[in-house]
């Protein structure tokens, strides 16, 4: 009576790494920051050192993962192995019922994540530059398709705080990222906490990254206060030209009817 729940433990986890290294072999190395593209590779996709690295784990760990093994795998580490690994929602989904037994939650988008069309067409219009629309939260509710060749990241997490601050990932994209990003958006939450201190998904995400980084938590003994970005030059990384930085200027705007809302394009200022 006791072999057939050992055996279906069995399945489920080879069911795990058999998808685990499925979903690395089929990603482009060129489309994923960090990852060393000049090298001649023997299989496709990502390594496992490459998805250790970007998850901010040790090979050990990931490895531990892939071979199906039993191990306190965080929900936290499992988020971010989804984002690595590009997965879909329903694939994220298989990924924490294999591991851990249940579903994720939702990414839980607020209320206003619809978009009107005449709002999408500003955003289209902004081509070349990428624009997008954030909420309160963060969220990434709209953008145009320049923005996701950018930040090829963007389907898998919606929201741009977490992302900067809870993925390894964010550090090879964004140059001189403690000071120049880091900073300065820790600075808004600040603002925006203090505008909203009833605002749930304000205080979640405050909490999150403060318990999930250990520099942002230095950062916020700082007691910085930013209210927007407009007009801040930056540096970053992109996909396409990943051996050298590109220099962009943010412009941030708010629809009159919803100030909350931020409009942001991002200009390059090297060309």
């Amino acid at each position: 009576m006791c072999e057939e729940p050992l055996s279906s433990e069995k399945d489920r986890l080879d069911e795990l790494g058999n998808l685990l290294a499925f979903w690395r072999q089929r990603l482009d190395p060129r489309r994923i920051l960090g990852v060393d593209t000049g090298r001649r590779r023997l299989k496709p996709g990502l390594t496992q050192a490459e998805v250790a690295m970007l998850t901010g784990v040790s090979l050990t760990w990931y490895r531990a993962l892939e071979k199906g093994r039993n191990a306190d795998f965080s929900p936290e580490f499992l988020q971010r192995v989804a984002l690595t690994l590009r997965l879909s929602e329903s694939e994220r989904v298989m990924l924490f019922q294999l591991s851990l037994g249940y579903s994720p939650p939702p990414f839980g988008l607020s209320a206003d994540v619809a978009v009107d069309e005449d709002m999408q067409k500003l955003l289209n219009g902004m081509l070349p530059h990428p624009a997008y629309l954030s909420n309160i939260s963060w969220d990434i509710i709209a953008h145009n398709e320049p923005q996701e060749e950018w930040f090829p990241w963007m389907p898998y997490e919606p929201n741009l705080m977490r992302w900067a601050f809870l993925y390894p990932e964010a550090r090879e994209q964004l140059v001189n990222w403690k000071e120049d990003w880091a900073r300065p958006f820790l600075a808004q939450i600040r603002v925006a906490s203090g505008r909203h201190p009833d605002d749930e998904g304000l205080r979640r995400l405050k909490d999150d990254i403060l318990a999930g980084n250990q520099d942002a938590r230095e950062l916020w003994a700082d007691k910085e206060a930013i209210i927007h970005p407009d007009g801040h030059v930056r540096r970053l990384r992109l996909p396409a030209h990943r051996d050298q930085q590109v220099s962009v200027k943010i412009h941030a705007l708010a629809p009159l009817r919803n100030l909350d809302l931020r409009f942001i394009v991002l200009m390059r200022t090297d060309i």
